[in-house]
């Protein structure tokens, strides 16, 4: 989330939208309107004052506008789901930035002044959440292209960023979901070597490979859930069983909520596999 460019020829609202629903009349002067711009707009109705200083669509939600009653925006994980990074749940408590620091009537507040860029938020969501949340808010900005690993890496430079590095450490590009970057985090916490994308002759690219013997997918109903994914899904069982390959298909909703089991389900293969190959 960089901040937006000068208004230049763009309208009010349209710019408005650049920062979700609802701006901060400050953000609007900054982007090269004027009072009199803000107040045209206002009296069109093509936006509308809803709190001192914040200025929203037509459209905007009845949180957007909760929170512009108090003086706050989406921040942290909160802003991170609606710039469409990978958030393992939402927070119970939307995350807001408010100056003034006060309490939020639903919301737990941090207190942030000026502006806030893509990397603020992302600093934000390490301060936050659990390292694997935080991994994958991370690792998703990178996939998406939203930043680079050396962007986050001069971000997360303090003396205080300990965390921030160790995590920007586990970033693998070429992630393809958040199901596979949430399994492949718990699985090597759980002391197993991981390749990820592994790629098999014929059969394409399994999300991981552990141990060098077991594949693992972690299936999501968007690219799995369709007649086409499914025999997709048969054409590559077929074939590794052909190859002699081990494989466990495991739901997305399991690596995401219940890794225990996912990481009990892949100790127990293993163990079949490490049986298999040097029967007693």
């Amino acid at each position: 989330m960089t901040m937006p460019l000068k208004a230049k020829t763009r309208p009010v609202e349209a710019y408005i939208a650049l920062f979700g629903k609802v701006a901060r009349r400050k953000d609007l002067l900054a982007g090269g309107y004027t009072a009199w711009n803000v107040k045209q707009a206002v009296s069109s109705g093509r936006i509308r004052c809803v709190s001192r200083g914040y200025y929203a669509l037509p459209d905007a939600s009845p949180l957007d506008l909760h929170f512009a009653r108090h003086q706050a925006r989406r921040t942290c994980f909160t802003k991170a789901e609606e710039l469409g990074l990978w958030i393992i749940k939402p927070p119970p408590q939307p995350h807001v930035a408010a100056a003034h620091g006060r309490p939020v009537p639903g919301c737990l507040v941090h207190r942030v002044s000026g502006g806030q860029t893509l990397l603020d938020v992302l600093r934000q969501c390490v301060k936050c959440g659990a390292e694997v949340e935080a991994l994958a808010v991370l690792e998703s900005a990178v996939v998406l292209r939203q930043c680079t690993i050396q962007d986050l890496r001069e971000a997360f430079s303090g003396r205080e960023d300990t965390a921030g590095r160790a995590i920007i450490d586990m970033i693998d590009p070429q992630s393809q979901s958040i199901a596979e970057t949430v399994g492949r985090y718990h699985i090597r916490k759980a002391g197993f070597n991981v390749q990820a994308q592994f790629y098999i002759k014929d059969v394409g690219h399994l999300d991981l490979l552990v141990e060098g013997v077991l594949g693992v997918e972690t299936d999501g109903k968007r690219f799995h859930d369709t007649p086409e994914g499914w025999e997709e899904d048969l054409r590559r069982d077929n074939l590794l069983v052909i190859k002699g390959k081990w494989c466990l298909r495991i739901p997305a909703k399991v690596v995401l909520y219940h890794p225990e089991l996912m990481t009990r389900w892949v100790r127990q293969a293993l163990e079949m596999i490490n049986h298999a190959q040097n029967p007693s």
